[in-house]
């Protein structure tokens, strides 16, 4: 009976920082909620414009606006508070994360295409810029508060329409989707 707890315990201490690792990487799926885009002048940081989108469909709006592309995302999934997995509505494609969270890379593009290439920022002759691995500003900030996170994406820019730098923030809200 003696050999039989001993066998027990030498199990347990095995599998018990396994399961336990487990249950620490687990990663969370959240959803699109909303978005906004708010828009000020560099110097001056009076607000030029401001618009947001409460769901998918109004989205539309953001191709019309003078600023630059963003990758929005209508799913994320993150661990650890680092985004990994993601799909964006500007292509309606699955995307993994790579980078610490920095580097947005379509299906099919291999390690050592990675390796070997630049990807920062995107080829914007390509119609879809997302077509290949694509750069997340170093800037940019993931918030994670309750079931809510936030992305937030500063950048400093440039349109023919105003004679002055633009200041721009991109903010993507998603909700954790609950278990039922």
């Amino acid at each position: 009976m003696k050999l039989f707890y001993l066998i027990v315990l030498v199990a347990g201490l095995y599998t018990a920082p396994a399961y336990c690792q487990s249950k620490a990487s687990t990663s969370d799926v959240y959803y699109f909620s909303k978005a906004s885009v708010t828009v000020c002048n560099y110097s001056t940081k009076e607000v030029v414009s401001t618009h947001v989108f409460n769901d998918v469909a109004a989205l539309e709006e953001l191709k019309e606006l003078p600023y630059p592309v963003q990758p929005v995302f209508l799913s994320a999934r993150i661990m650890n508070n680092v985004l990994i997995l993601c799909k964006l509505w500007n292509n309606d494609k699955d995307y993994s994360v790579q980078e610490n969270g920095h580097l947005i890379v379509p299906p099919g593009i291999s390690d050592d295409e990675l390796a070997t290439s630049d990807f920062s920022g995107g080829n914007f002759i390509d119609h879809d810029i997302f077509s290949r691995p694509f750069q997340l500003s170093p800037l940019y900030t993931l918030e994670i508060n309750g079931n809510k996170a936030t992305f937030t994406f500063p950048t400093i820019y440039a349109n023919g329409l105003y004679d002055f730098t633009l200041e721009g923030k991109f903010v993507i809200e998603l909700i954790k989707d609950e278990p039922q």
